[in-house]
């Protein structure tokens, strides 16, 4: 084990985790069991039904080093009723094995109902992310949960604290949201939560549920607390796991050394506060002196309207304790914030400098997207691309039909794939025409942020750090406002780049990247399986696909 860590002399000013050559191979498998089924839990004191892995919210720490396998057995025991479900590893790159990504309709078919289903891949990249369900809005019924990938740092610190998991909290089924948000009646739309979670815990009022609910509430429910220590430094990593509020995240009194985002190390940099889109994670440092309060507020906050999630109690608490603090201590923070919340835009992209530093090629095709949200010919909402939405096809995943040479559906439009052939690199121009912020997620790559900014693209390409754009995998687009970014063609597949606004990918914001097809590696007789168990299961069943599915 050269310099004592298992990614040897590794760091990441040296090496690039999404190039394939300088992924450490650890020989190690980390394998973790998962059972997806039904609970009520009452996180902030309101009862709702909920969906779980292993009983738990949020759901088992994913932990590995880098270049680690995992393996992971997700078993659907989903009923009354059941649905089918799959497993999302985000931010996993997949270039070894593509058909693992976990998205149904492109990398495999759903997980039926009673069926199980094992994935195992390289932990491709190091730091913060996230695993769920990408079956419809699935996740928001809570099939979520936290990933970590040890590895190389480019800031020392003393205390790791470990996944915080930001979620925004609604007091009704996902189904039941789901189904307004692809309905008909404008009176509810926007969808907007009804509380804040910090690790899956917060207060809530119960003066302000609805007139004439059915809801039930138990007040003081609780909030989250964390022990860290005097005179040390403590690293945080942040999730953003909701299903549509931008979060704000800052602790009184202290500033945050942001270290990564989206599992890019960048050039260490201080703020006051983080923002976090649907999907996104930042990693910061913070310190704390030796004259710290007994006990301080950590703060989360879903801030700027509908355009940006929305929320009717938007902040969530948690208490940061010191040294021989106990988990049980009833000591309460008495500490205010100082921070000015402004925007839900992410952070100047001219901050997040990457250490390790990639000059963009020249792109070899360039894409202008357009998002619209509009009324189909039945007078439900869908949100299109180029004036197409997105619907997925449970039974014939886009990935295993490329694999056997068929890479053009005209008469599936709604599949809305974009096949690149050969092309070694495509720019995209994105304009959002809409006052709705979007999260964009690209599977299997990171992008180069070149540029973005409010209003209209003025046609210009004024790339930031035109030599070190900052890259990720999760970018926010403001509302009305523009995002052109890159990426490379090293990860043949089909891999989707949609919002991920829980609400909004039902509604169909989606497309699907087709990249280097007839460099698509053979797909294991092991994938076929989901789709013999949902066709089986399809066969016999009505499936009650209402919105985009996945």
């Amino acid at each position: 084990m050269p310099n004592g860590f298992p990614w040897g002399t590794r760091t990441p000013q040296n090496s690039d985790a999404t190039n394939i050559n300088d992924i450490p191979n650890t020989g190690v498998t980390r394998y973790y069991d998962f059972s997806i089924a039904r609970a009520v839990i009452s996180p902030d004191g309101v009862p709702r039904d909920s969906i779980l892995v292993n009983g738990q919210f949020p759901g088992p720490t994913i932990e590995a080093n880098w270049g680690d396998y995992i393996q992971v057995t997700v078993h659907n025991q989903i009923e009354n009723p059941v649905e089918g479900t799959s497993m999302h590893w985000h931010g996993m790159m997949q270039k070894e094995t593509p058909w693992y990504d976990g998205v149904p309709s492109v990398s495999q078919c759903p997980i039926a109902p009673g069926a199980t289903f094992t994935y195992r891949f390289r932990a491709d990249q190091y730091g913060s992310s996230w695993y769920h369900a990408h079956y419809s809005a699935q996740y928001n019924a809570g099939v979520l949960g936290p990933m970590v990938i040890y590895g190389p740092t480019n800031l020392q610190y003393d205390i790791d604290i470990g996944p915080i998991v930001l979620s925004d909290w609604y007091h009704i089924p996902y189904f039941q949201i789901v189904e307004n948000t692809v309905g008909t009646d404008m009176r509810k739309l926007p969808p907007v939560s009804d509380n804040n979670l910090i690790n899956g815990r917060n207060n809530f009022d119960c003066s302000t549920l609805p007139r004439g609910s059915n809801l039930t509430c138990t007040p003081n429910a609780g909030f989250s607390k964390f022990v860290f220590q005097k005179g040390k430094s403590h690293r945080l990593r942040l999730v953003n796991t909701g299903a549509d509020g931008v979060q704000k995240f800052s602790i009184d009194g202290h500033n945050l050394t942001i270290i990564a985002q989206d599992m890019v190390p960048v050039k260490p940099y201080n703020v006051s506060v983080v923002t976090l889109g649907v999907a996104q994670r930042t990693d910061v440092v913070v310190y704390m002196s030796d004259d710290e309060w007994d006990a301080i507020w950590m703060r989360a906050e879903i801030f700027g309207g509908v355009t940006c999630g929305g929320s009717s109690a938007g902040l969530a608490l948690a208490a940061i304790y010191f040294d021989n603090a106990t988990e049980t201590t009833s000591t309460i923070p008495t500490t205010t914030s100082e921070v000015e919340l402004t925007g839900c835009a992410n952070d100047y992209i001219g901050l997040a400098e990457p250490e390790y530093a990639i000059l963009p090629s020249n792109p070899t095709f360039t894409e202008y997207l357009a998002i619209t949200l509009t009324l189909n010919e039945t007078g439900h909402f869908q949100w299109q691309i180029n004036g197409q939405t997105f619907r997925a096809n449970f039974n014939y995943p886009l990935l295993q039909l490329a694999s056997q040479g068929n890479t053009s559906y005209p008469n599936d439009p709604e599949w809305n794939v974009y096949n690149y052939g050969q092309n070694q690199s495509m720019r995209y121009v994105i304009q959002n025409e809409t006052p709705f912020t979007h999260p964009f997620h690209i599977h299997g790559h990171n992008m180069y942020i070149l540029d973005e900014g409010p209003g209209p693209w003025n046609g210009t390409y004024d790339m930031v750090n035109r030599y070190n754009p900052t890259r990720r995998d999760t970018q926010i687009i403001r509302g009305f406002g523009y995002l052109v970014m890159q990426i490379e063609a090293d990860n043949p597949g089909v891999w989707p780049f949609h919002c991920h606004v829980a609400w909004h990918l039902s509604g169909g914001l989606s497309i699907n990247i087709m990249s280097r097809p007839s460099d698509i590696p053979s797909i294991p007789d092991i994938m076929p399986q989901t789709c013999n168990d949902w066709d089986d299961y399809s066969a016999a069943n009505v499936v009650h696909q209402i919105d985009a599915g996945s």
